[in-house]
């Protein structure tokens, strides 16, 4: 920092003005990109958080048929019909993306939940179809730490702010894997 003091003090006088507008437009693209960085990953990270808690909804609100399952060590997610004598899955995808769309608020536009701010501008965009759910029980016999995990991927797509607006930059389609566990307190 010293040797470009120094070295802006040898320079012609008129110089210093556009190194200086240089460098606040050099400071200024830090802080965007800083940003849009910051901005990216809380986005991903709420969306984790939305995720969880709509497994451990969906988990709760069906504790009687769970925690049957994951307290005697298999079938965490199937309960035994009565008139049928088949099983019924008790969590599944569709109650997990219901969950989820109802704590996200999110907005539908066609096929795709759109997630907007309070400005109307959208943050993230997010398509049901793509979401995949994978749930796994407990083992037979399973040991005590044991849980009943579910894994979701997601296919979220976050549009620029500042170089989408300058370079009409396509947005970024990430594909979020989020693991949660459900286990009984008891």
């Amino acid at each position: 920092m010293m040797a470009l003091a120094k070295w802006l003090k040898k320079a012609d006088a008129g110089m210093s003005i556009p190194m200086v507008a240089v460098l606040l437009f050099i400071l200024l693209m830090i802080f965007c990109a800083m940003y849009e960085y910051l901005r990216f990953f809380s986005i991903f990270i709420q969306l984790d958080q939305a995720v969880e808690q709509s497994v451990q909804g969906v988990a709760m609100e069906n504790w009687d048929e769970v925690y049957q399952g994951v307290r005697e060590g298999y079938a965490g997610t199937y309960t035994k019909a009565e008139l049928t004598d088949d099983w019924e899955e008790v969590m599944n995808r569709e109650q997990i993306l219901a969950q989820m769309k109802k704590m996200i608020d999110f907005k539908v536009d066609g096929n795709t939940w759109v997630k907007e701010d309070d400005a109307g501008e959208v943050l993230f965009s997010l398509r049901p179809k793509d979401t995949t759910v994978k749930i796994t029980n407990t083992q037979l016999a399973a040991a005590e730490g044991d849980a009943l995990t579910v894994e979701t991927t997601n296919t979220i797509t976050v549009p620029w702010r500042f170089l989408g607006a300058m370079f009409n930059a396509p947005p970024i389609v990430v594909e979020r894997v989020t693991v949660s566990g459900y286990t009984p307190k008891f």
